[in-house]
């Protein structure tokens, strides 16, 4: 008996389809592939913006200022905390400021944890910003608002290939700037309640596309120190206990008196997670009580999270 083979027709149509599914296949695989280098992409671009807005962020909780004794030339006061925006820019991109972040070197001598820290952002070789990074555990004699920026004055690189960079403060009534200066006649030997660090990374293979922008939001949580007032035996904070009544008595009649008198420390406050886990744990704690009796014990870096200014 004669074997039959296949057809002109079905060898074309085998090809035909064995096309179609390679087609499939590959298209599928290709999809795939663009898929995973975009995670992985995107994966490293959060990660280098995460380690930046923790190194910033961790300098700001560490932040410390002292008060200008009255009788001292301003120019004299070494202490200060300052922010300047280039012009054009929506935040701070030049900081100077005190921190106690400083690691003593050797334990067989003392030495002080202060330390100086500036932030600075310039210009990089293929048009995007560089955060450079400049510490000195030695305080100047006299004010200085000085933002080295440039590795023969120390400054470091702490990240490259940036679109953006920036802070932004908020003081204790909840506005927000975009500079601050301690040493000037508007925000004397003050520091901002909070401060929120923005950061975005730019994508020299596209020029033109639009850059992801990370935000965070930190406590300042060292208020400035008065030792004017700390050696004051008269004053509440120097233990003066007339004046603790006084102030407790007034802060009471003024709370109870206002549109939070007869709201709980929640309705009046947003409770909502924060990125202080301290300040989180004690708006739990005590989120059903009376706002008015705990007014005068919350911390001032909590005042802008009061919903209503009228409150704070």
């Amino acid at each position: 008996m004669k074997a039959r083979g296949f057809t002109l027709l079905e060898v074309l149509a085998v090809i035909v389809a064995t096309s179609f599914v390679m087609g499939v296949a590959l298209s599928t695989y290709v999809n795939v592939s663009r898929q995973i280098t975009h995670a992985t992409d995107t994966t490293r671009e959060t990660r280098r913006a995460a380690a930046v807005l923790d190194y910033v962020a961790r300098d700001l909780e560490r932040v410390m200022l002292v008060r200008k004794p009255s009788e001292l030339d301003p120019l004299d006061h070494p202490w200060i905390f300052f922010a300047e925006a280039r012009p054009g820019a929506e935040a701070a991109d030049h900081l100077r400021f005190m921190t106690r972040g400083h690691l003593p070197r050797s334990s067989a001598s003392p030495e002080s944890d202060l330390e100086v820290v500036t932030y600075a952002v310039r210009e990089g070789e293929d048009a995007s910003l560089e955060l450079m990074r400049w510490t000195s555990p030695r305080l100047p004699e006299s004010l200085d608002r000085r933002v080295p920026d440039d590795e023969s004055d120390g400054a470091m690189l702490l990240a490259g290939g940036l679109a953006e960079f920036g802070v932004r403060f908020i003081d204790e009534l909840g506005q927000e700037s975009s500079a601050w200066d301690s040493s000037s006649l508007a925000q004397a030997s003050q520091l901002p309640a909070a401060a929120e660090i923005r950061v975005a990374l730019a994508h020299p293979d596209d020029p033109d596309a639009e850059p992801t922008r990370y935000k965070r939001r930190v406590l300042l949580p060292l208020r400035p120190l008065d030792f004017e007032e700390l050696l004051d035996p008269e004053s509440a904070v120097g233990g003066g206990e007339n004046q603790k009544d006084k102030d407790s008595a007034t802060a009471g009649r003024s709370c109870e008196e206002g549109p939070c008198a007869r709201r709980s420390v929640c309705q009046a406050v947003d409770c909502s997670p924060n990125e202080s886990p301290s300040i989180t744990k004690l708006l739990g704690d005590i989120g059903g009580l009376p706002f008015c009796q705990w007014r005068g014990r919350l911390p001032n870096a909590v005042a802008y999270l009061i919903r209503n200014p009228a409150c704070r």
